[in-house]
């Protein structure tokens, strides 16, 4: 009997030390949004352009007294990644949503954006991580670091939040351009993201 109860405290010890597991991706809260800029002669008579990812699919292991066990894994579906320009009208929309499908994303050959972390930077009383990991977009992976600020609301839920730039053609992708070149996409562009995860 005693063996049992010695079990069953060591049991209940490692229950109450291992990292939470499971907090996913809470659908329908928060955003991810990917920012475009134009150059070129006649840039400035371009405009930017505004993007967001509709779908995100994904769920981490989050350790909070040692972030070094932490990890994630997201998953973007190219085919719910939309143009939201609020700028323009409708049609206008369209048209870069269709040349972002085709030219750009090729969703079509390449269906998902996927991050998987490697390793986390963090203290347990620190609110800012560094998220090592692979970035597969257009069918190549790239190591990247993102910063992201994390906290843990009063309902259980995680909230993480940052800014993250990379250049297009580190993964294979030519900037669009216009107008015989003289309105292009820049390489580089920006994104922002709000996540709810639980």
């Amino acid at each position: 009997m005693k063996r049992l109860a010695l079990i069953f405290i060591c049991l209940t010890a490692f229950a109450a030390a291992s990292p939470d597991e499971g907090p996913c991706v809470v659908a329908g809260r928060g955003h991810f949004r990917i920012h475009t800029d134009t150059s070129g002669v006649f840039g400035a008579f371009g405009h930017d352009h505004l993007v967001e990812a509709k779908t995100i699919q994904g769920c981490a292991v989050i350790d909070r007294n040692n972030f070094a066990r932490s990890s994630i894994k997201l998953t973007f579906p190219t085919k719910d990644i939309r143009v939201v320009d609020p700028k323009v009208d409708a049609k206008e929309r369209a048209k870069v949503q269709e040349a972002m499908e085709t030219e750009v994303l090729h969703v079509s050959r390449y269906p998902q954006v996927v991050f998987e972390s490697t390793s986390v930077e963090g203290s347990a009383s620190a609110s800012t991580l560094r998220i090592h990991g692979n970035l597969t977009i257009h069918g190549k992976t790239q190591s990247i670091i993102v910063p992201v600020n994390l906290t843990r609301l009063d309902d259980g839920t995680y909230r993480a939040s940052g800014a993250y730039s990379f250049k297009q053609t580190s993964f294979g992708i030519r900037p669009v351009k216009l107008a015989g070149g003289t309105v292009k996409v820049k390489d580089e562009v920006r994104t922002e993201f709000e996540l709810y995860l639980k």
